[in-house]
């Protein structure tokens, strides 16, 4: 375990090594949570986290250790399985903050520990007097889905400072939430300034921190619109990649169906084919036309007794 010396400077050197708890995110993607944590460090002096999903605290340890962190927050409704924007459901067993905490424990000192506030529930419950002292850093990282983002942005706006920082993970996934948060932004009259950061970091200062996300992190960020149809198209292709094993398996079922009902069709063919013989070798017989006298007065007893 770092000392807390150690930690402060792999996160002002962007040294990804201080993660060391788990966290569901690539390398870039690291150094991207670092570089605004420096951020917000530099531009706030303090600050206080928010966090919307937090899961095993992966992604909270720099901030508890960080003394710059005044408080951190973190929001998640612990569900044991959610769906995602890619068409899947994905499961999150023993999720809970309990387990959070005794993993966090085993790497951070007591006193860091202290700075952690829980609350199990969706963001969009928690009352601003909920917690102590407004945000002024949030990262939204929850059910990867762009209704419950956009739902994620809503309820995180009133735990926030003014002039704040929130970002968000897998952003590829979830772009069009982030677009429709600028919209919201816009009708509310919140200056705003949002960049993409690698891999699948996204970033919108709100107020006074706008121009300062605008001058700082887009030397650092790709391009807007670039990243947006790119994104966009892996989703499709994504989506259409697990389609495609649905509907190969659908095939191959009606497939299947298709050739009992086949066989079945063929036999009640043949079936009748042997009636149709066996009917009009009856008739051929000579039993049948000696017969034929007998059955012409039946016929007629049966007309008479019909009228």
């Amino acid at each position: 375990m770092p000392t807390a010396d150690q930690a402060m400077g792999m996160i002002e050197t962007l040294d990804i090594a201080v993660f060391q708890v788990k966290t569901e995110s690539t390398l870039n993607d690291r150094t991207s949570f670092l570089r605004v944590q420096n951020f917000a460090r530099g531009e706030l002096g303090h600050y206080v986290y928010l966090e919307v999903g937090s899961h095993i605290g992966g992604s909270l340890f720099p901030h508890l250790i960080d003394p710059a962190c005044e408080a951190a927050i973190s929001v998640d409704p612990r569900p044991t399985a959610q769906p995602d924007e890619r068409s899947q459901v994905f499961h999150y067993p023993e999720n809970s903050a309990a387990r959070m905490i005794s993993v966090l424990s085993d790497w951070l000192p007591p006193a860091a520990m202290t700075k952690l506030t829980t609350i199990d529930s969706d963001v969009s419950d928690v009352r601003a007097d909920a917690v102590n002292s407004k945000a002024t850093l949030a990262l939204i990282d929850g059910e990867h889905t762009n209704r419950a983002c956009f739902s994620d942005f809503v309820g995180v706006l009133p735990l926030m400072k003014p002039d704040c920082i929130v970002s968000f993970h897998d952003a590829n996934l979830i772009a069009d939430a982030i677009v429709n948060a600028e919209r919201l932004l816009d009708h509310l009259g919140i200056t705003h300034e949002t960049v993409f950061l690698p891999d699948t970091v996204a970033v919108i200062g709100l107020g006074s921190l706008a121009s300062a996300v605008r001058d700082q992190l887009q030397p650092h960020a790709l391009d807007r619109e670039t990243y947006l149809d790119r994104s966009q198209r892996q989703l499709w292709s994504h989506i259409a990649e697990v389609h495609s094993q649905k509907i190969q398996a659908e095939t191959e079922r009606l497939h299947s169906e298709n050739s009992k009902l086949i066989e079945e069709i063929e036999c009640m063919r043949k079936t009748s084919l042997d009636a149709q013989t066996h009917l009009a070798a009856i008739i051929s017989s000579t039993t049948w036309r000696a017969s034929a006298p007998i059955r012409a007065v039946v016929d007629r007893i049966k007309r008479r007794f019909a009228r």
